[in-house]
């Protein structure tokens, strides 16, 4: 830039002297003053002549200045985060410990899991108040299956006495059914209390008896973003251990001013690029139209869907998206590369002339869309601009670019 600043202002150097020369030379032809020209001098433009050898050796390539019709767009930073039900936490079922057997099986964060997959193993313990409420549950669970035992030793023997009543056609068959069932309910009850004091003595049982084991598993297909538990280590039913994150497809949220969201296509897709000198991007399908303002910063969260089956897009990360405001225009675009920026909203461009000689443009710039960019100047579509080259053209002084031999 400070090359160009420079050109202009010895152009502007050699105009002033040239007027001035000019209007002394007016001065002693005639007596009568000429009238005031308040016309700006023009600036002349900036012409490169370079031979075919030169362009060969800084690379220089051209492109067609092209037409496009362009969708104006609204840009906003988006954050990406986890769509619903892709981020699920992973806690104990029961208070105990990590079976050292977990080893093994305990993934690291980054790792690819499948649902299902067990990822770790949980050994079930109790404390002292919980022990002691439990051997009073065991043997109340104990005596009630004393008395089921007896009820059901009182049932058969019903049965089979109302059998041998009936084979001296004493009782009636419906007597015999009535104590069979009375028999076979007896049993119900009875395996019932079994098993439940069965489960009360397995957990307080010492350490002869097989403890009670449960498998922590992944509850979809994701990645690992969080595991906090190691081998043997105490465990509770309310601590996340493990966070599964399932990254194929992830949500993007992108604030808007109130005041901007009645331009706003809501129910359009969106552009998603990412932040910085990433040229990838992403389509954002709408999902909710920010029907809720936020009192504080006075803006309105749109969501949008994006598939990322390669999990480029990482959970909080930071994105630029494009909404769609308007109706599309057709805007005259260069590729991004043959434009030299400068901090404003202008630039410029080297046009071929001919074989040999380029000049420079100045531009506005304009929208910029998939490696094109927009530009409003004395550039039409058609037209050659350097492409590759465009850096070495830009500061060179009118007249032949010097190379090395």
């Amino acid at each position: 830039m400070q090359n160009r600043d420079m050109r202009k202002t010895w152009q502007w150097y050699w105009a002033v002297i040239l007027l001035s020369v000019t209007s002394l030379s007016g001065c002693q032809v005639s007596d009568q003053a000429p009238e005031a020209d308040n016309r700006e001098p023009q600036a002349e433009k900036q012409i490169v002549t370079l031979s075919l050898a030169q362009q060969q050796a800084i690379g220089l390539t051209t492109a067609q200045v092209v037409e496009k019709e362009v969708q104006p767009v609204l840009e906003s930073f988006g954050r990406v985060i986890p769509r619903l039900q892709g981020r699920v936490q992973v806690t104990s079922p029961v208070p105990g410990r990590i079976t050292p057997q977990s080893v093994e099986r305990i993934p690291s964060p980054g790792v690819v899991v499948r649902k299902g997959q067990v990822l770790a193993e949980v050994e079930q313990t109790y404390s002292a108040s919980e022990r002691v409420q439990l051997g009073v549950s065991e043997e109340g669970a104990g005596g009630t299956m004393q008395e089921a035992q007896a009820a059901l030793a009182a049932a058969v023997a019903e049965y089979q006495r109302s059998e041998r009543l009936l084979q001296d056609k004493i009782v009636s068959r419906k007597r015999v059914e009535e104590a069979k069932a009375a028999w076979l309910q007896a049993q119900s009850r009875y395996e019932t209390a079994r098993r439940q004091a069965a489960r009360y003595h397995t957990a307080t049982a010492s350490g002869t008896e097989s403890p009670r084991r449960f498998p922590l598993v992944a509850p979809i297909d994701g990645v690992v973003v969080h595991a906090d538990l190691t081998a043997g280590q105490q465990v509770d039913t309310a601590t996340p251990l493990f966070v599964v994150v399932d990254l194929s497809t992830v949500w993007v949220e992108a604030p808007v001013f109130e005041g901007d969201l009645d331009k706003v296509d809501t129910k359009s897709a969106i552009i998603i690029r990412g932040v910085g000198k990433e040229t990838r991007t992403w389509t954002g399908r709408p999902l909710y139209a920010g029907e809720v303002v936020d009192p504080l910063k006075r803006t309105a969260s749109l969501l949008y869907e994006v598939a990322n089956p390669d999990g480029t897009l990482k959970l909080g990360m930071s994105v630029t998206v494009e909404l769609p405001i308007g109706t599309p225009q057709r805007l005259i675009m260069i590729p991004e590369a043959a434009l030299i920026a400068d901090e404003g909203n202008t630039g410029v461009v080297y046009v071929r002339q001919n074989t040999t000689t380029f000049t420079e443009q100045e531009v506005s710039i304009g929208p910029r869309r998939d490696g094109f960019v927009g530009i409003t100047g004395p550039v039409h579509a058609g037209t050659e601009v350097v492409v590759t080259g465009a850096a070495e053209l830009f500061g060179a002084m009118p007249g032949h670019l010097a190379t090395e031999e």
